[in-house]
């Protein structure tokens, strides 16, 4: 009888757990699909499908409320649309916060990274600190600080710090923090997507630091930049056409701030080298001349 008894037990629990296995993995390759149909519309640039993906995927249970606000973000950011993708990523964190799943974490960083970016290019420096800050916190709580997303938020709030009277050395300690946080990524996974992330970086911060008018932070940060790029390019299927243009980025941003600590020999030839790259012919190229040749009066 108590074998009878404890055999019907076992019988339960193993009916019980299959039930369960069997709907965790249905769960699952909804989900995986889900995310391989957000990933298609996100490459093809379908920005109209992206949304309603988002919003019909997320109303069939398929993705988190984070998940959607992000993508709805994303796509209104695309569409030139600044308030919604403002108001749907803030949107995007509150839910994160709300939900605690690892998954949603993710999602949290990136709407933050996003949001932070869109408020720093459109000037609002304080808005994006009150951004920025809290997330950096919140992800240093996690210990979820090797990410690009965190490392990026370290850049846009090193860029906002100054100028809304922030002291000099938060901001000095956010753009090493960064540039220290890149270098170690790198050491982790050597691969194409962590040192363009990297380089990235670096080009904001020599872009920033030239800008301002920190030259001899300008040059410690293009003196790791042309380390990285010198390690980069020898890696073997290098995109030749990316390598040329962050050359001519990061020798002009090299030229004008070995020029303006008065280092002119040494800018003349720097500058020389940016002239021998296709870069210098392009639009943006044709800028940095300009910038170059009016503070040496060329």
């Amino acid at each position: 009888m108590k074998e009878t008894h404890v055999l019907r037990i076992l019988t339960a629990i193993i009916t019980v757990a299959a039930t369960f296995f069997a709907t965790t993995s249905c769960n699952n390759a909804k989900h995986e699909e889900a995310n391989r149909l957000l990933d298609t519309a996100y490459k093809q640039k379908d920005y109209d499908r992206l949304m309603l993906l988002a919003d019909s995927l997320h109303s069939a249970g398929d993705i988190s409320d984070a998940k959607m606000y992000y993508w709805q973000g994303y796509a209104y950011d695309r569409k030139k649309d600044s308030p919604n993708a403002s108001s749907s990523w803030r949107k995007a964190m509150a839910a994160a916060i709300s939900s605690g799943s690892a998954d949603d974490e993710v999602m949290y960083e990136k709407a933050a990274t996003r949001l932070s970016n869109l408020l720093c290019v459109s000037g609002d420096y304080a808005g994006t600190l009150e951004v920025s800050l809290p997330a950096i916190k919140r992800i240093e709580e996690l210990k979820r600080d090797t990410t690009s997303d965190y490392v990026n938020l370290l850049i846009y709030t090193g860029l906002c710090q100054t100028t809304v009277g922030k002291p000099e050395h938060d901001t000095e300690n956010a753009f090493f923090i960064a540039n220290k946080k890149h270098l170690e990524n790198i050491q982790r996974n050597r691969c194409d997507a962590t040192y363009k992330e990297a380089i990235a970086g670096l080009v904001n911060i020599a872009y920033y630091c030239v800008n301002a008018k920190k030259y001899e932070a300008a040059l410690y940060y293009t003196g790791s930049f042309g380390e990285l790029l010198a390690e980069y390019q020898h890696r073997p299927g290098v995109d030749t056409v990316y390598i040329d243009r962050q050359i001519g980025r990061f020798t002009a941003y090299k030229a004008q701030a070995l020029y303006m600590v008065g280092r002119r020999r040494e800018a003349a030839d720097t500058y020389n080298a940016f002239l021998e790259t296709h870069f210098c012919h392009s639009a943006e190229g044709q800028k940095l001349a300009e910038t170059y040749q009016s503070i040496t009066g060329q």
